[in-house]
């Protein structure tokens, strides 16, 4: 490439900023790493990048970035922030991590986006195209970043990426041969200020595709359905019938090509699927490009071991089942979770802040959640909407975590289910929805221990 880079923040989630700077300097390009945060903080990182040879300062931003040609960003740093409108302001070109990933590629990617639901996906069908008999790398949102795993994918392989709409913010080039659009709804108004910013950062995984690729749409969903591409379109739907692609009828999972062909019942699904079986009918569309046969499609849903914190089983504890499901960080997601289960829920919920609305949440507890456990940031602001609604039976909790598990064991009796399932970000009390997850488990399984 042989221009000068600077990249911009270390990167939180698998420190993507860190390892562009590490490809580049492989590559032999000239690189420099600025980050605001300090040495207390990102001593570890500062030691990699001196034994790397990498140049960097930390605690801010200098003159130093201005004299690169292009600036790498963490999908992180919001698009207001001061060193990125000075950088506009001097015209240098801005790149996300995934557009240099791009760059670098030579195996052709496949780019899962969505409100809901990219990370289950993206693992369902990195499982599922290993049926290809090919080697299948995955990477992007889901924690390794994609320009880790860019360098290593031969031409002959697959990579499967989770692309969230931060990193889709500053692509140039970046184009995948697969697009899955799952869903679009209200989410991150706290970094878009509207859903029409965020529907248009979305929006800008297809706008490269060429006519040999592909945009795998669903049909329930008016974005999905209706987002420009040049690329062939495959279908999924859990209420129409597509011309092509995958469906849901009663409790089958089917595909329609010349003809419908049954895959597997949704009940024979991991729980995870059958909370989300949108999931099950992207992947198996995607399935279809890859020519993978229906037999192997039904093995590989079947088969599909489930992703930390989305629905996971922790324990049971005097009969309550417990549930991880970190990964719900808005409404939607956590309405999902309590649709695949059928016993009566004690639910967890609350966080950080991204405006959203939580009167769908209430609205469809409908008989299923006895009681609701609120903390965090937000606890207030869904207490109101729970007294706006007419739902009284809830209680208002510390931001202590571990207290909160022991009202819910407290309220809940032999059959019930505890679902962790903030429809919130973490931000306020966590690094990251993982990281929330992590304390969930390990709390929970020390609850267990204590009997």
């Amino acid at each position: 490439m042989k221009e000068s880079f600077g990249v911009i923040g270390i990167g939180k989630r698998g420190k993507s900023g860190l390892e562009a700077a590490k490809v580049l300097k492989a590559l032999g390009e000239d690189v420099f790493l600025s980050e605001v945060g300090s040495i207390d903080i990102y001593s570890e990182e500062a030691r990699l990048l001196e034994e790397w040879g990498i140049p960097f300062e930390l605690g801010g931003h200098s003159e130093e970035v201005f004299k690169k040609d292009v600036l790498i960003v963490c999908p992180g740093i919001k698009p207001d922030a001061p060193v990125l409108l000075e950088a506009r302001k001097r015209k240098i070109e801005i790149w996300s991590e995934i557009e240099l990933a791009y760059r670098i590629a030579q195996a052709p990617i496949i780019a899962v986006t969505g409100t809901n639901g990219k990370t289950t996906t993206s693992s369902l069908v990195a499982h599922l195209a290993k049926e290809t008999g090919k080697r299948v790398f995955l990477g992007g949102n889901i924690g390794v970043p994609l320009v880790k795993i860019s360098l290593e994918a031969s031409p002959s392989s697959l990579i499967v990426s989770e692309i969230s709409s931060n990193q889709l913010e500053y692509i140039h080039r970046f184009r995948p041969w697969i697009a899955i659009l799952l869903n679009f709804s209200e989410d991150h108004l706290d970094r878009y200020g509207t859903l029409e910013n965020y529907r248009r950062a979305k929006s800008r995984i297809t706008m490269n595709q060429m006519e040999e690729d592909w945009v795998v749409r669903n049909l329930d969903d008016q974005w999905s359905s209706e987002t420009p591409s040049r690329a062939q379109s495959i279908f999924f739907s859990s209420r129409i019938l597509p011309s092509f692609g995958s469906f849901l009828q009663e409790d089958k999972v089917l595909l329609k090509d010349q003809e419908e062909v049954p895959v597997c019942q949704v009940s024979s699904l991991p729980l995870v699927l059958r909370a989300n079986p949108e999931n099950a009918l992207a992947a198996a569309a995607c399935g279809m490009i890859l020519g993978i046969p229906p037999e192997r499609i039904s093995r590989s849903l079947k088969t599909f071991p489930g992703v930390p914190h989305r629905l996971e089983e922790v324990c049971q504890i005097d009969g309550v089942l417990y549930l991880n499901d970190s990964s719900g960080t808005n409404p939607l997601s956590t309405l999902r979770a309590l649709s695949a289960i059928d016993r009566p829920v004690i639910l967890i919920a609350g966080g950080s802040e991204k405006q959203s609305d939580f009167s769908p949440l209430i609205l469809g507890f409908k008989c299923k959640v006895k009681h609701l456990v609120l903390f965090g940031a937000t606890k207030e602001r869904i207490a109101e909407t729970c007294r706006k609604h007419g739902f009284f039976s809830f209680t208002v909790e510390e931001n202590d975590l571990q207290k909160v598990i022991k009202r819910a064991r407290s309220l809940a009796e032999p059959g019930d289910v505890v679902l962790f399932s903030p429809a919130c970000a973490s931000f306020d009390m966590f690094k990251d929805f993982e990281h929330r997850g992590e304390v969930f488990r390990e709390m929970v399984l020390e609850e267990e221990k204590c009997g």
